[in-house]
């Protein structure tokens, strides 16, 4: 039956939807995809819709442009509202509307929504004095001095058509864009060939075309002439029949961008020849898929962009999950994500205000939030039936170590080699963050078997989200000491910030320059240092992140010099690695 009515649902920079199978995930993205794509079928309408009512669809946005009041909701959203409905014949209408806190007043309403002739008339209805043009003369001012000579109107909140709206608003603020929106469907599968796709290399191809006019210019020439000199033939052989036929000329149109479309092979290093795209399978689309929305959120030409994904973990190795979720993560600063999972990977890569349960209830989906952390994670463990890792059970692992990230436990066991002369072959690393459900039923398990265990966190200094982040570690190192464990937290941001410089002049040689400024500090972004410092000098496949070849090419002398100095003149590695061992 679908979704009979959902209210204000919140949505973050990250947000993972998770609930059993057809219990309607996908519903929320494809529903985003209708209002911002008009993507609305006859299928899409809730079954037991009343005869008469439609399908509606509204989307609130807080701008950073400081809009005019007027323009706005009673909680100071821009409020956009598309309605769905198909008639007989199944042709779709749609129907755009917006939604302000305005005037009581019919005759001085809708300001943001008509065109200049019509605010004016508006104006002059009250006997405001006003200038029709000049400098600094827009709708914006004139909407301006209508709220001066009516602030104690009484207000309440209305809908209108969007005819002029989101044009006005274009116009008057320059710098507000509404973002594109692009879903990745779970059956999908990432078609080269789709418009959608080559349409964002279009300006690449025309581009290339007007810089080869002479080529082409040539080639419509020798075209024109070969037609020419075939139908002069053709009208030769006319004349017997038409005696006054002097010539036939063809006119030729052209259209060259609309010639070009391309395909995709891909030569891999160590292979002799190109595989195409479509000989891949469906797990590599998917990682594709990810490069491919980072191309567009990177673009110079791109507005703000939001990307929905139905289930990335498909087909998928789960080494692949955690790398294809980085990645997603990585994005996520400067883009937003709707994300339906059944991996438990996927499952904990948010804040738990921004995990969203989806449950079916007599045909009718629900969608759940929730205040409480002990109940968010306890629904998305049974939603998702999450097991623990069995390796704890082990007894030849007698040190269990969670991490947030597979890099995490390279790092660590890096660090342990590096540090001390410590074999490592009783040490448990684990791979499941603290903003991940999975942690907690392998602590959980933990805690059931007696056994201790250390969790080692970044620290996230100096991250734009870090009061949050913060507040959360709080909240875990509480309920890790609780279970029996032990909370242990870098002093630096992460672990990028303990790389050595002179180590990443060695990998790199002598075919990339250092530069002078590049420092690495100890809450600095080092991964947006390294690429805006260093990979944008050459194409390389130097890595940003989780970089081991630096920490393994790494002295004993050095990783005890990158480390934060304690009190006790210890570095926080050498504590945290002592704890470890012990």
């Amino acid at each position: 039956m679908g979704v009979e009515s959902l209210e204000k649902l919140k949505l973050g920079d990250m947000n993972i939807f998770v609930g059993k199978n057809d219990n309607g995930k996908s519903t929320i993205l494809k529903a985003l995809n209708a209002f911002f794509n008009d993507k609305f079928i006859f299928h899409d309408v809730y079954k037991n819709t009343p005869d008469g009512e439609v399908t509606e669809i509204t989307v609130r946005f807080k701008s950073d442009n400081n809009i005019n009041s007027l323009a706005l909701d009673n909680e100071g959203y821009i409020c956009l509202t598309k309605k769905f409905s198909i008639n007989n014949t199944g042709k779709l209408k749609k129907d755009k509307f917006y939604t302000c806190l305005d005037f009581e007043y019919e005759t001085i309403r809708n300001s943001w929504g008509v065109k200049e002739a019509d605010l004016n008339n508006i104006l002059t209805s009250l006997s405001i004095e006003f200038s029709r043009s000049g400098r600094g003369v827009t709708n914006l001012s004139k909407i301006e001095k209508l709220q001066e000579h009516t602030g104690e109107y009484p207000k309440l909140l209305v809908q209108h058509i969007d005819d002029e709206y989101s044009k006005n608003l274009a116009k008057q603020y320059p710098g507000l864009t509404f973002p594109g929106y692009y879903l990745f469907d779970a059956e999908q599968n990432l078609n080269i060939g789709a418009t959608e796709f080559q349409n964002q290399f279009k300006p690449i191809v025309t581009n290339s075309l007007q810089s080869n006019t002479e080529l082409t210019s040539q080639i419509e020439a020798n075209v024109q002439n070969d037609l020419e000199l075939e139908f002069d033939i053709i009208a030769n052989l006319m004349k017997k029949n038409v005696p006054n036929l002097e010539k036939i000329k063809p006119d030729i149109s052209y259209k060259w961008d609309g010639l070009v479309k391309f395909g995709l092979n891909l030569k891999f290093s160590g292979e002799d020849h190109e595989i195409p795209i479509t000989h891949k399978g469906t797990g590599f689309k998917r990682l594709l898929m990810v490069a491919y929305f980072e191309y567009l959120s990177q673009k110079e030409t791109a507005g703000l962009q939001i990307f929905g994904i139905e289930e990335p973990e498909t087909y998928l190795h789960p080494e692949l999950q955690y790398e294809l979720l980085n990645s997603i993560l990585e994005i996520s600063d400067y883009s937003q994500f709707l994300v339906t999972t059944h991996s438990p990977v996927f499952a904990g890569a948010t804040q738990k205000n921004n995990i969203v349960v989806v449950k079916k209830e007599e045909g009718k989906s629900t969608y759940n939030t929730y205040n409480n952390n002990n109940d968010i994670l306890d629904e998305v463990i049974n939603e998702l039936g999450i097991r623990p890792n069995f390796n704890l059970i082990n007894e030849n692992y007698r040190k269990i170590i969670f991490v947030e990230g597979k890099g995490d436990c390279l790092f660590w066991e890096c660090a342990i080699s590096k540090l001390t002369d410590y074999v490592n072959n009783d040490i448990l690393f684990i791979p499941c963050g603290g903003e991940q459900v999975e942690f907690f039923v392998n602590a959980s398990l933990c805690q059931k078997l007696h056994r201790r265990f250390i969790f080692i966190l970044d620290s996230d200094k100096g991250a734009v989200d870090f009061a949050a982040k913060l507040e959360n570690k709080r909240e875990l190192k509480t309920k890790i000491e609780d279970m029996g464990g032990e909370f242990e937290i870098l002093r630096k941001r992460e672990i990028e910030n303990y790389y050595h410089r002179d180590a990443i002049i060695r990998i790199i040689g002598e075919s990339i320059t250092i530069p002078d400024d590049f420092i690495i500090e100890d809450y600095s972004d080092i991964k947006e240092e390294i690429k805006s410092k260093i990979l944008s000098q050459n194409r390389t496949n130097f890595k940003a992140k989780n970089n081991m070849s630096i920490f393994n090419e790494m002295t004993r002398e050095e990783w005890c010099s990158v480390g934060f100095q304690l009190e006790d003149g210890d570095t926080d590695l050498i504590s945290i690695v002592n704890n470890i061992i012990s």
